[in-house]
């Protein structure tokens, strides 16, 4: 698709991008099923309640020791005022994920776009949540910022847009990587960042990459492909990465098996 820029084949191509962005972006959605949201509990006073709080009951312990129905002998009863009542609910939990991605030219055709349903179906799940895309190949890029709002459809545009250069250097994908995801956990005040990176566990440029995966919070490590023989080094990376190894032995697996990973992060894994 790069190739056809500044040609007279450009627009229709940017015709077939879109349809082919929409297709992978419902298929994704077929993939998900019902997105369930990971939450956590607060308390506040009623009318202090946050606008976007689910569940709400009334704390009853908690406004009755703080209510004028709590007196000491001999003092007047006084009626419950909406400020004395004590409510608990749930708030969406934000959650920080940056995708690291092989985007070289062995991952191009059917594979990055079994790649773009498996990344749609992270944002999809993780819609108004911080999600950064890194795709690499001989050099790193960003596919989307944590920070950036962007439709899906958008994003797997950009994804099938790369290059696809034929060398992979996974060390220049992890250090753009794991710059990315310590400025998230700057902007999320501490929270650990989770990241996944999906890799086939070999690479032809740049140093091996091992070294780096002690620096991460959480690294999830997506194997895709039947070969073996990347299999040690995605190991490696997962466990000094305080993290887990998922496998995708055949592409058309590669959502179903990207699905599990945020799952893994909506339990708290992260």
């Amino acid at each position: 698709m790069p190739l056809a820029r500044g040609t007279a084949h450009e627009s229709a191509v940017r015709r077939l991008r879109a349809t082919s962005a929409a297709a992978i972006v419902d298929r994704a959605r077929n993939v998900l099923g019902a997105v369930v949201h990971p939450t956590r509990s607060g308390q506040s006073p009623w009318r202090e309640t946050p606008a976007d709080a689910t569940r709400i009951e009334v704390a009853i312990e908690e406004t009755l020791e703080g209510s004028p129905l709590s007196f000491a002998r001999g003092e007047r009863r006084t009626a419950l005022q909406p400020e004395d009542v004590v409510v608990d609910f749930q708030r969406r939990r934000a959650q920080s994920v940056v995708l690291c991605l092989d985007t070289s030219l062995s991952m191009q055709g059917e594979k990055l776009a079994l790649m773009g349903v498996a990344v749609a179906v992270v944002l999809l799940q993780f819609p108004d949540d911080p999600v950064a895309v890194i795709g690499f190949d001989d050099t790193a890029h960003v596919l989307k910022r944590a920070d950036e709002r962007i439709s899906v459809e958008t994003l797997i545009e950009r994804l099938l847009d790369v290059p696809g250069r034929p060398y992979t250097n996974l060390e220049a994908g992890l250090l753009r990587a794991l710059e990315t995801a310590q400025r998230a956990t700057r902007g999320s005040r501490g929270r650990p960042v989770s990241t996944v990176l999906v890799t086939d566990g070999k690479y032809t440029a740049g140093a091996d990459p091992t070294p780096l995966a002690k620096r991460f919070a959480h690294l999830t490590v997506l194997k895709v492909g039947s070969d073996r023989a990347g299999l040690p080094l995605c190991r490696e990376l997962a466990h000094r990465g305080h993290g887990s190894v998922r496998e995708a032995p055949r592409l058309d697996v590669v959502p179903l098996a990207m699905y599990g990973a945020v799952q893994e992060l909506l339990r708290g894994r992260a």
